[in-house]
């Protein structure tokens, strides 16, 4: 009797341990396809903001390829430089999927920018209401920056220019050759505000972060509203933007001491 009963507990042992297996086996493909979605949506949002060439969804398409899985849906939203992503894998019994997002996420509690809209309409033109560098250079500050680099519109108006701005090598870059990584991408807007014409400007962009945000010259934009990322254009030792103010259209020297219209830091 006891080799029947021996050979049962096999056979018994053998069926319930199939499930058993394919369940970790799909547990593990879970993790992978996560994994892959989290790499994936990184990769977009990198190349959203310029610190990769390309476009996003091709980004995470070459991401996903590569670890044999296979991107279901790619999501850009402009408004927050946010990408999500889903990624199919194969397992036993079908396929596993796994959903990854990455890129800014301003202060849920504030509606744009750094903060919120003024009562004037500015707003803290940076997801940081903070500064690297006080006035310089004119009344120009240096804004601290999140991990997106996502900067705003200080306030309603036009988009004037964007990409090089066309001023060369800096003296001090000349000096510091080590700082200078290529031609300052700007944008500069225009602004209409209680009678007067002034000019805004953000430097040190990541190139082409301005284009995918949906931002060309003559773009009409609202005050909290994305108009680029910070990169490494530029005269720079690290990410930031250049701010500043000004009653002429330009990026360099302003006249206008930014923190009377979008506060302090």
């Amino acid at each position: 009797m006891s080799v029947p009963v021996s050979v049962g507990v096999i056979a018994a042992v053998l069926l319930l341990g199939a499930p058993v297996i394919t369940a970790a086996v799909r547990a593990e493909a879970g993790h992978r396809a996560a994994g892959t979605a989290d790499a994936a949506a990184l990769a977009a949002a990198d190349a959203g903001v310029g610190l990769l060439d390309g476009d996003p969804c091709a980004a995470a398409e070459q991401v996903t390829r590569a670890a044999g899985a296979r991107l279901a849906a790619c999501d850009i939203d402009r408004t927050r430089f946010e990408v999500r992503v889903a990624v199919e894998a194969v397992a036993p019994l079908g396929e596993v999927s796994a959903r990854a997002r990455a890129g800014g996420r301003p202060d849920p509690g504030a509606p744009t920018g750094g903060g919120a809209i003024g009562a004037d309409g500015w707003v803290w033109p940076s997801a940081i209401r903070a500064v690297t560098q006080g006035p310089h250079d004119g009344h120009a500050i240096d804004l601290a920056v999140d991990g997106s680099g996502v900067l705003y519109a200080p306030y309603r108006g036009i988009v004037v220019r964007v990409g090089d701005d066309g001023n060369g090598i800096p003296a001090v870059c000349r000096a510091r050759p080590e700082w200078w990584h290529g031609p300052n991408q700007t944008v500069l807007i225009r602004h209409e505000y209680r009678g007067r014409t002034l000019y805004s400007s953000h430097n040190h962009l990541a190139a082409g972060s301005s284009a995918r945000a949906g931002v060309t010259a003559g773009t009409v934009v609202s005050a909290g509203q994305p108009v680029g990322a910070a990169g490494r254009s530029g005269c720079t030792s690290g990410p930031h933007s250049h701010f500043t103010l000004s009653s002429a259209p330009r990026n360099t020297n302003p006249d206008l001491d930014p923190f009377l219209y979008i506060g302090s830091p």
